[in-house]
């Protein structure tokens, strides 16, 4: 590609001194800090860039809900998502008032895994939260909403608990160290940063989703799979936890250029280790994983990617 540089006489002398402009300046919006599509986001910036000069990419905060969004409206030419909502964004199906379109998946990365863990001790199950402080995501993200379903499954909601606190990340882990809530809410990968980090302060435990409860999740959408949390994932578990997952995956706007996206999806394929090292939740990924279909469309430039890489 053609760098697209304003030959002015000031930014001669900074392009002299400093690296060019990029052709492509792509928005990539990810989730909260403390959780893991963040420094997927960062990791994944950081392989393209590395291969390729010509594209610029900012990482920024984001939401699950709030990235389809931003992805659809052209706000953002990349998000980071997962497969029940981008289906159920482009189905139009609540929480989403009207289909979503120009929405195309990239790649397929990693499980997501809800993940409720308490340090009040007497709290052993999703029916104990009755009465009881919990924080969550703000509205707008994945995760806030799976609390909210989750809680249905045993016949709950936000007004049988004693508080609910709409928080960041690294807000909820605060919360939980100084016990000003019971329990928090979680949807991403295995290790979960946040889960850690309380755990080397509180004796913390994880909640088991059911499979009468799994059941009525399934019900609601078919993109659940059932997922156990070995007993290793983190410190002092007592044993493996029964838990509930979903994909995690890259989306685009499908009108964003086909060999930008050929290029994104490269740099994710060749630096897959790099990026595993960088997001726990990576290293299990394989490349053949990348290609898996996640229930919409994929993009003209990450199908070419696919296509030529099996061939080879």
């Amino acid at each position: 590609m053609l760098k697209r540089l304003k030959l002015t006489i000031s930014l001669l002398a900074v392009l002299a001194a400093g690296p060019a402009i990029a052709d492509e300046n792509l928005v990539f919006v990810t989730g909260s800090p403390g959780g893991s599509w963040y420094p997927t986001g960062g990791a994944i910036k950081a392989a393209v860039e590395d291969i390729f000069d010509d594209i610029s990419i900012q990482v920024r905060p984001g939401g699950g809900l709030a990235n389809l969004q931003a992805v659809s409206q052209g706000i953002a030419q990349l998000g980071m998502s997962n497969n029940i909502s981008a289906v159920d964004a482009m189905q139009g199906r609540e929480p989403f008032t009207e289909p979503m379109t120009g929405i195309c998946n990239v790649a397929y990365l990693y499980p997501q895994v809800i993940q409720a863990a308490v340090v009040n001790p007497e709290i052993t199950s999703f029916e104990e939260l009755a009465g009881h402080r919990l924080a969550v995501t703000p509205r707008g993200n994945t995760a806030e909403q799976l609390a909210r379903l989750t809680l249905s499954t045993v016949g709950l909601s936000y007004d049988d608990l004693d508080q609910v606190n709409f928080a960041s990340m690294s807000d909820q882990v605060n919360m939980m160290k100084d016990g000003q809530v019971d329990g928090f809410f979680q949807a991403t990968g295995i290790p979960a940063g946040v889960i850690m980090d309380v755990g080397a302060s509180r004796d913390l435990k994880l909640l088991p989703i059911t499979d009468a409860m799994f059941e009525q999740m399934l019900e609601v959408n078919a993109g659940f799979s059932q997922i156990t949390i070995p007993a290793d994932a983190y410190a002092n578990m007592d044993g493996p936890v029964q838990s509930v997952s979903f994909g995690t995956h890259v989306v685009a706007g499908c009108d964003v250029e086909e060999e930008t996206i050929y290029s994104v999806t490269r740099a994710i394929h060749e630096r897959l280790d790099d990026l595993g090292v960088a997001v726990a939740a990576l290293r299990t990924t394989t490349p053949d994983m990348l290609s898996q279909d996640v229930g919409i469309p994929q993009h003209p430039g990450s199908a070419r990617f696919f296509e030529e890489a099996a061939a080879n």
